[in-house]
């Protein structure tokens, strides 16, 4: 995927042409909604170790935090591992601006994001098929509420507070923000970033709120297999 998206934008990145900036917007958008989706991958690994899980519960073993913690510091390795070349790949071929420290970050922090709603949703679930449906129907209905597909000032009242809901938004809106961070391009007759409703918008601080949602992710996931009653021994 990495080398898609750098051969089909490639240079895209440092060229502020006003047809050319959704171009822009379009890779940041695909850099939050890839590891979203691709998070599924690690529901199987939840849900067919649940009898295992169980078992040695029952028998004293470990704890539901002690278990989630080690899969969680396993998934998090690698895919830091892994997000560190993806990102650098696609930042430098496509040419993108800002810093890349922090484009990276954000995109791991979206991948962890993924991984942890993974591992909550597979939690709950009865079977692997009702996971692998749940994950992305609620990973599409949060696309909608990103600001790309719909502006942000343009999603109906009585669907905005759903907007402050979903991680994508919040990892967009950085990567907008540390997109044009060194300076917003004239776009009819206003700026990208306004046309966006995103002026004033720091990288930084959406970073932070998107961090926020795995810790959330993360409890739900610990408290839902702490006091969930899964088959018996």
């Amino acid at each position: 995927m990495g080398l898609l998206i750098m051969k089909l934008y490639l240079n895209v990145g440092n060229n502020p042409a006003h047809n050319n900036l959704m171009n822009i917007a379009a890779v940041l958008f695909m850099l939050c909604v890839l590891p979203s989706f691709g998070a599924a991958a690690y529901i199987p690994s939840l849900v067919l170790e649940r009898n295992l899980f169980t078992r040695e519960r029952k028998d004293g073993l470990y704890y539901a935090f002690t278990y989630l913690l080690a899969k969680m510091f396993e998934e998090l390795l690698l895919a830091g591992l892994a997000s560190l070349g993806m990102t650098a790949f696609v930042f430098y071929g496509v040419k993108l601006q800002g810093q890349w420290v922090c484009f990276w970050l954000i995109y791991y922090v979206t991948l962890s994001n993924g991984i942890v709603l993974a591992y909550f949703i597979a939690s709950f679930s009865p079977n692997l098929d009702v996971a692998n449906a749940l994950l992305p129907t609620y990973v599409v209905t949060l696309l909608f509420f990103a600001g790309f597909l719909i502006k942000l000032n343009q999603i109906p009242n009585y669907w905005n507070w759903y907007s402050y809901l979903g991680f994508i938004r919040y990892s967009f809106t950085a990567l907008m923000a540390n997109q044009f961070s060194g300076g917003d391009p004239v776009y009819q007759d206003t700026t990208f970033l306004t046309s966006f409703s995103l002026q004033g918008q720091n990288q930084w601080r959406n970073l932070g709120v998107s961090s926020l949602f795995f810790i959330f992710f993360f409890v739900c996931a610990l408290t839902v297999m702490t006091i969930k009653k899964y088959q018996s021994r």
